[in-house]
């Protein structure tokens, strides 16, 4: 889930100090690494590194690329590639084709691919590939199209042929042709990963989250439908949708992922959340809980739309520490349950003798409700905890975890509450007393399916109900059994 710009802007005198600044704004999407790739009519230079985008670009470079006169500009904040993050899988990417080409491709990319071997093996021949990171194959393909069809429209047509069915993905990339430089933005058909495009005082602008137009004081022109894609030159700049299939945006980075100040499908994710809050008091109606708090950072949305339908006062009693880790991406439970230790504080005097409605994005795995905010609630007085969950009940693991095998899907709260039995056939009611036994407080409250959808709109839900973007025949054989069994009991 990285965070990717591209900014096109001849003749812009702060062109990098605008990519800087719009891609800083997606830091939430990515700690891992960061990387800025600039492009002039001579060609293209890149300067990537390990950390948060204040760590890896400085002053000094963003005068050095500006010295260069740009034209074009990517910028990449990475969510980590591996287990322990390397330089070598820090974007954007530069492709390394065999022999010799008129173009020269750096790309940056958020999404993910399927079963990628036998592409890899499709390329051997023609690309030496320097990565472990399923860019570069994405990379490779387009610098392959646009070898065969020049930086047209059917290159990129040609690259979502190939993936079709087993990858998701919005892309930017500079092309340099060895004369002129060339800006491609470019989406996966269904449109699963957020993106955005704004132009700026006179600079094209596509983003990941349009968070980053604000950064740069505009407002976002458009999200992108699915396969679409804008080509920027010296002769303009056109954007085309070069496919037309129903799209499924990821509900979920609405949900939990996203910054609350940008758009997902045309509303504010703060309200989009907020109106969460309020779908959930509609189903469920009382509370016993004399004050109300957020699970930080993500449960902050839902939690007002908790506190204002219960009309209850909502305080900040529960705080993230300085100290802080993501863990959302640690596969280990053991090691999740050390990391949530280190990452939230309470308020004592908030917390001491009440009832608690407590509101938070999801429960994923439980390890951090489990061994973080819910032992950090108790310990400071807390005498019930009711916690209120803008999400449904999750029965299945993302494809972006389908690597690791069952594990990912027996480390899901719902499947380890109902352990040795089946949770497809149980009630909601069923479902929130064995998560909230599983977890350690006194209630839960799940979201429902449609009450998601008619605030989010239609999309992939794909740990509620397998929704997802990927074709059926790229699925592991466990995931089908599944799948079976919740379509045979629900």
């Amino acid at each position: 889930m990285d965070g990717i710009v591209g900014i096109y802007g001849p003749e812009d005198k702060e062109l990098v100090a605008k990519t800087f600044l719009a891609t800083g704004a997606c830091q939430h999407r990515g700690k891992a690494s960061t990387g800025l790739a600039v492009g002039n009519s001579k060609g293209i230079y890149i300067h990537k590194g390990l950390g948060r985008i204040a760590d890896v670009i400085d002053h000094n470079l963003i005068r050095t690329f500006q010295d260069l006169e740009p034209i074009a500009a990517i910028g990449n904040i990475g969510y980590t590639k591996r287990k322990i993050a390397e330089k070598t899988n820090a974007e954007p990417l530069e492709i390394f084709p065999k022999l010799r080409s008129d173009y020269s491709v750096v790309i940056t990319m958020d999404g993910y691919l399927i079963k990628e071997d036998d592409l890899k093996a499709e390329l051997e021949s023609e690309y030496s590939l320097q990565t472990d990171n399923k860019t570069e194959i994405v990379g490779a393909f387009l610098h392959k199209y646009i070898n065969q069809e020049g930086i047209t429209f059917d290159a990129g047509e040609r690259l979502l042929d190939k993936l079709r069915g087993r990858a998701t993905f919005a892309l930017t990339a500079l092309v340099h042709d060895g004369k002129d430089i060339y800006l491609i933005a470019l989406n996966d058909e269904k449109a699963f990963e957020p993106f955005c495009y704004a132009t700026i005082d006179g600079a094209f602008v596509a983003s990941s989250e349009s968070c980053s137009h604000r950064r740069l004081n505009g407002f976002t022109e458009k999200e992108y439908d699915g396969a679409e894609m804008t080509i920027c030159s010296s002769g303009g700049i056109e954007t085309r949708r070069l496919k037309n299939q129903p799209m499924m945006p990821d509900i979920f980075q609405g949900v939990y992922f996203g910054n609350v100040a940008s758009l997902f499908r045309g509303k504010e994710i703060f309200q989009l959340r907020r109106e969460l809050g309020l779908e959930l008091i509609d189903h469920y109606g009382e509370s016993n809980a004399d004050v109300v708090i957020p699970n930080p950072e993500s449960g902050w949305g839902v939690t007002v739309g908790i506190a204002e339908g219960l009309k209850k006062q909502l305080f900040p009693a529960l705080i993230k520490l300085p100290q802080a880790v993501r863990t959302f991406q640690e596969g280990k439970r053991n090691t999740r349950s050390k990391e949530v230790g280190l990452k939230f504080g309470g308020v004592d005097s908030l917390l001491r003798g009440k009832n608690i409605a407590m509101g938070d994005d999801s429960i994923v795995r439980g390890s951090v409700s489990e061994g973080g905010s819910v032992w950090v609630v108790y310990n400071a007085g807390a005498k019930h905890i009711e916690f209120w969950i803008s999400y449904g009940p999750m029965f299945f693991p993302s494809f972006k975890e389908w690597h690791r095998g069952e594990d990912c899907l027996h480390e899901l709260a719902v499947q380890r509450a109902f352990k040795n039995d089946n949770p497809y056939d149980k009630s909601l009611d069923e479902i929130n007393k064995a998560v909230a036994k599983l977890i350690g407080v006194d209630d839960v409250r799940y979201n429902l399916k449609e009450r998601i959808q008619r605030v989010a709109g239609d999309g992939s839900f794909q740990a509620l109900d397998a929704s997802y973007p990927i074709d059926q025949g790229f699925w592991p054989d466990w995931l089908k059994k599944e799948v079976e069994k919740f379509h045979h009991y629900r």
